[in-house]
């Protein structure tokens, strides 16, 4: 997993897939990190992808490498997560967050956990899947 969380931040933007009144629901996200095979990303209450991910965990992550045909895709089911261990980690990894976050405790600091289902990276070599 570290490999293709890895892979999603070198591309820098990477899209969220999630499900919006049975239909998908895509946006551009910048932060993610990756803890013990869970993805983690960061949404704010009241915006529509908070919701999203409170309403239908279903998500998938997208990302193409700029100038390549290289690219990730990463399928799991989200949840959130309120360990400040994680959200400690998470603004060590992803330090754009501290724009918006000073402290892990910060209660408009929303993390959500996704549990991978399974992980592509696709690149010139081939197709590697993670399970």
């Amino acid at each position: 997993m570290k490999l293709v969380c890895e892979f999603i931040r070198e591309c820098g933007a990477f899209m969220l897939l999630t499900v919006n009144d049975g239909k998908p629901a895509g946006r551009p996200f910048g932060a993610v990190t990756e803890i013990g095979g869970d993805f983690f990303i960061s949404a704010g209450a009241g915006k529509a992808v908070f919701d999203q991910l409170q309403r239908n965990g279903n998500v998938q992550l997208l990302a193409l490498k700029h100038g390549t045909r290289d690219w990730a895709r990463v399928s799991g089911f989200a949840e959130e997560t309120f360990s400040l261990e994680i959200k400690s980690q998470m603004l060590a990894d992803c330090p754009n967050l501290l724009k918006y976050h000073k402290e892990a405790d910060d209660v408009t600091f929303h993390v959500f956990r996704i549990r991978v289902e399974t992980a592509e990276l696709h690149t010139a070599n081939g197709v590697q899947t993670i399970r």
